[in-house]
């Protein structure tokens, strides 16, 4: 028994959910997914391998998704839309760097799961053509949860008596940070130069907070 890395609880070898539960199929489908895409990177993401840890065979498996692709924006929709809800769920007392601490272990699990496939992935699917849907779909539902992370850090900076600064790519630059920061933390940059993660977390969650805050 194996636990799967996309939070739907506990898998084992043998088929269990329901053949007329079309919900709980697509669910198993993607856990299998990011099962593989964790163990191997995008190279990995065969659909043959997907059915295979899915317990579906390829025919079904193509009756929810076009091919690797689609299946690989799903799996980036679904963390870019949870780490949206968790945004809007947040509170707004803690303050900007408490609310960058709060998401970051979201960010962190997000890039580990897909950086290291997205240049594999762009390269595929956003070069256009038929297959340019799915990068609009990516681009749609990030720019949803950028709107989410620029409206939690206006909140979050109101309820503390500060302004940010004036500039539309504020959020951007913070999740640009943000990710910085997670590959640091996936890779253990800072261990190299004996700093723990805590100290890195605290340190770099302060200083971009200091970054987009308006001086009086």
């Amino acid at each position: 028994m194996r636990r799967t890395s996309f939070g739907l609880g506990y898998r084992c070898g043998v088929e269990t959910t329901a053949w007329g539960d079309a919900q709980a199929r697509r669910r198993d489908i993607l856990a299998s997914a990011e099962d593989l895409l964790a163990e191997s990177g995008y190279a990995g993401l065969t659909m043959r391998a997907i059915a295979v840890g899915a317990g579906v065979s390829s025919g079904t498996l193509y009756q929810y998704f076009d091919g690797k692709e689609d299946v690989f924006v799903a799996l980036m929709a679904a963390r870019l839309e949870t780490l949206r809800t968790t945004l809007d769920g947040l509170d707004r007392t803690v303050g900007i760097a408490g609310l960058l601490r709060e998401i970051l272990p979201q960010v962190r699990e997000l890039w580990r799961l897909f950086g290291r496939s997205a240049q594999q992935w762009e390269s595929k699917v956003l070069a256009g053509g038929p297959r340019g849907r799915r990068a609009v779909t990516s681009a749609t539902v990030f720019r949803r949860m950028a709107r989410a992370l620029e409206r939690a850090l206006h909140e979050t900076a109101a309820a503390s008596g500060q302004t940010l600064v004036d500039h539309p790519a504020t959020a951007y630059w913070v999740w640009d940070s943000l990710i910085g920061l997670a590959d640091d933390i996936v890779h253990g940059g800072s261990l190299q130069a004996r700093i723990s993660a805590a100290r890195m977390v605290d340190f770099a969650t302060e200083t971009i907070e200091r970054g987009i805050v308006a001086t009086p």
